[in-house]
């Protein structure tokens, strides 16, 4: 984007463009004036990020940052494109490689930018360091100081313009230890490339004692990764490689704090866990000390991943029961006929995400929470909540409010139980790391229905409130003042639509209960959505059905190799990219294939659309822009889903399922969906759900299922979400 005359003009003999500045004319050979042509388009995609295409690039809201970003991104990166085509000593290769470095540089932050992988505040920063980098470069001197003050996001691809440089090494090793301590979950893809840096050794340790499943992973491999862990001299590292050369490591791992602390030993744990379900007794026998251990101010090593695999055995047994719903319960619930409260407990609240509300509570009192009452004897609440040392209670109850279990299993108590218990339901939710607990405690609110329940936690948020306020916690103050205002317009008497345009006032938020037609519209008119299908039976299936929606005039469909285009011919224009079901692992192929395809073509969609099962999710979050207004989550809308999705996409309107999502619910949502945008009207929510309440009314199967779909006006857990970070981010 020159700030300098450019003069169009071919130079025949020196087959090459002038650019001239003031009184200076440059030559720029034909040769690298693709360069310069690729520069400017990204200056001009950075510039355009907000929807303006003009000379100012906005980050923000604090116009001073965005003046500096500007500076540096356009002002700065020209002056550098002039002074490498003005400086003599610099021969055509060299000239070439430091503006394939600009463009390197910008285009990683345009990409990173509309992932929401960086802070966009990192321009100028990121521009400094490459000048420095280059000069320092061209002197033979090391680029290693200057790459010491970037962040791995800045840093990553900047450096690896400089590959002779000799300080390009030590430099890679730097920018890896600043990605390692951060991301210490996944590192461990990336530790072969490392192996011969120093802190490789330090970062294995470290991995070990938060992540020690993937130090596992790796150390029974046939992988040079695999012989330095077994070199590696840190203990827990070491224990983790005797656990390896178990036949049943990966069950065995989650125990790694009782082997610990010799209260059990490998050979032992090999006969627990050789059966399914003493495996499954084992675990929860072990979380239940975990958690305790956890309580005390403890950081048990084995917790998360014993989380992890009590959750993935509990979810077998769920879909077990889920998929014999046709079934009569003897048979449906066979699986867990000699369970304990306990384990049924557990099997609960790791359920959360694919739990039918059919197997939690039924008709015949044979559902997973019915049983679980059942068989504490005496059937209190109170009882079994001490049998699991209260382990993840809040998420139980919020479960039980949102499967209308609540007032049975306060019932159970005495009343002065219930009240305690109800007042830990919504206290010290200012301790939590993350917000999953506040969260939790908003969504129930538009489940409880007992109104002397309601009344009793309006006035302990109000009392909570208090309490922060006196210790002037600024974090507290936020969560139960906005859980005060979410509260007192739930509870209205107004209707769907009033009620949401009083709590967006309230909460100083844009509309929650419509998207405005245009807000979905590119700059030529036109709306991009992106469609996820995954290559599983029932991937393959979803598809096949969402494609029998576009035949006729109305649509045209265009499939290529990866993935389908369905452009309207009627209406409003709008473009439609949905990945093919490619058989496992193809189908991540195929969504990769096209979301580099959507980079390199400058779109960005506006409504993203997730087919599939819950532990697809995280392919979809990996793929989402922060250019998403709507998003449609085919799946389990929990705590985790919806905090990824808003920090992507913060202006994102949420369809989640409080269970198990289906095509025979999410098709109909997406066909209405799209024929309210094809008519170029505002996405009006609550219309919208009155109709489609009408059209599931007769629809005995599905009507339950549809009634677990939380429409975005009434997705108290996401208005939290935003409500808090606008906050938070006002507050900064």
């Amino acid at each position: 984007m020159k700030k300098f005359l450019i003069l169009l003009c071919l130079v025949a003999s020196q087959g090459s463009r002038v650019f001239a500045q003031g009184e200076q004319k440059i030559d720029i050979p034909i040769g690298r004036q693709g360069f310069h042509d690729n520069i400017d388009k990204e200056q001009a995609a950075a510039a355009k990020f907000d929807g303006k295409a003009d000379d100012f690039v906005k980050v923000s809201d604090d116009k001073t940052i965005n003046l500096q970003v500007t500076n540096a991104v356009i002002r700065q990166v020209d002056d550098m494109q002039l002074d490498i085509e003005r400086d003599t000593l610099l021969d055509h290769r060299l000239k070439t490689k430091y503006l394939s470095g600009l463009y390197v540089m910008l285009h990683d932050y345009n990409s990173k930018r509309a992932y929401r992988k960086i802070d966009p505040a990192e321009a100028p920063a990121m521009v400094a360091a490459y000048r420095d980098m280059m000069k320092a470069d061209i002197h033979g001197q090391t680029i290693l100081p200057i790459v010491r003050g970037l962040s791995f996001n800045a840093g990553e691809k900047v450096i690896e313009v400089f590959k002779d440089n000799p300080g390009y090494k030590e430099a890679r090793g730097v920018m890896f230890a600043k990605y390692a301590y951060d991301n210490l979950e996944t590192v461990m893809s990336r530790i072969g490339e490392y192996l011969d840096y120093p802190e490789t050794d330090s970062i294995v340790a470290a991995v070990a004692r938060k992540y020690p499943n993937q130090v596992l992973t790796y150390a029974t491999s046939y992988t040079p990764v695999a012989n330095a862990i077994k070199k590696n001299q840190d203990p827990v590292v070491q224990l983790i490689v005797k656990i390896g050369n178990s036949g049943q490591s990966t069950r065995i791992l989650p125990f790694i704090d009782e082997l610990i602390d010799g209260s059990m030993s490998v050979d032992s744990l090999e006969r627990v866990v050789s059966g399914d379900y003493s495996y499954f007794k084992q675990m929860v026998k072990t979380s239940i000390v975990l958690q305790q251990k956890k309580s005390n101010g403890q950081n048990p090593l084995g917790l998360k991943a014993m989380m992890e695999n009590l959750q993935s055995r509990s979810l077998r047994y769920i879909r077990e029961v889920n998929d014999l719903h046709e079934e009569s319960n003897n048979v449906r619930f066979a699986v867990v006929k000699n369970f304990t409260p306990e384990e049924l407990y557990y099997l609960i609240v790791n359920g959360q995400e694919e739990l039918f509300t059919s197997s939690y509570t039924n008709h015949g009192n044979a559902g997973l929470y019915d049983q679980m009452m059942a068989r504490m004897k005496p059937p209190r609440g109170d009882s079994l909540l001490m049998l699991v040392s209260f382990d993840r209670f809040k998420k139980f109850i919020a479960m039980a409010a949102g499967f209308n279990t609540l007032d049975h299993f306060l019932k159970s108590m005495e009343p002065e139980n219930a009240n305690y218990l109800m007042k830990k339901y919504v206290s010290s939710l200012e301790k939590t790391e993350d917000l999953e607990d506040a969260v939790d405690v908003a969504n129930s609110f538009g489940s409880i229905r007992d109104p002397k329940l309601l009344d009793f936690l309006r006035e302990e948020v109000k009392k909570n409130y208090v309490f922060v306020s006196r210790k002037n916690d600024r974090r507290g103050k936020v969560i139960y003042e906005l859980l005060s205002s979410l509260f007192e317009t739930e509870s209205g008497q107004q209707n769907d639509s009033s009620k949401a345009s009083d709590m967006a006032a309230r909460l100083s938020l844009p509309p929650i209960n419509y998207v405005n037609f245009s807000g979905l519209v590119n700059d030529s008119g036109r709306i991009y959505q992106q469609v996820f299908f995954y290559g599983d039976k029932d991937g393959q299936e979803s598809y096949a059905s969402f494609m029998t929606s576009f035949g006729g005039g109305d649509w045209s469909v265009s499939r290529g190799k990866y993935w389908t285009t369905i452009t309207s011919q009627k209406g409003k224009p709008i473009t439609i990219f949905a990945n093919l079901p490619l058989d496992e692992p193809e189908d991540k192929t195929a969504i990769e294939k096209l979301s580099e395809y959507l980079d390199e073509k400058d779109i960005h969609p506006t409504v993203f659309i997730h087919r599939g099962h819950s532990y697809h999710v995280n392919t979809t979050m990996d793929n989402l822009q922060s250019s998403a207004k709507i998003v449609v989550l085919g799946s389990c809308g929990g705590y985790h889903n919806l905090a990824k999705v808003l920090e992507k996409s913060p202006e994102a309107h949420i369809i989640s399922s409080k269970q198990v999502g289906t095509r025979f619910v999410n098709e109909p949502i997406i066909r209405s969906l799209e024929e309210v945008i094809r008519s170029g009207r505002n996405v009006d929510w609550v219309n919208m759900w009155a109709a489609l309440g009408k059209r599931f009314a007769g629809d005995a199967r599905n009507k339950e299922l549809f009634s677990d779909y939380v429409p975005p006006h009434k997705n108290l857990g996401a208005i939290f979400i935003k409500a808090y970070k606008q906050i938070m981010k006002d507050d900064k």
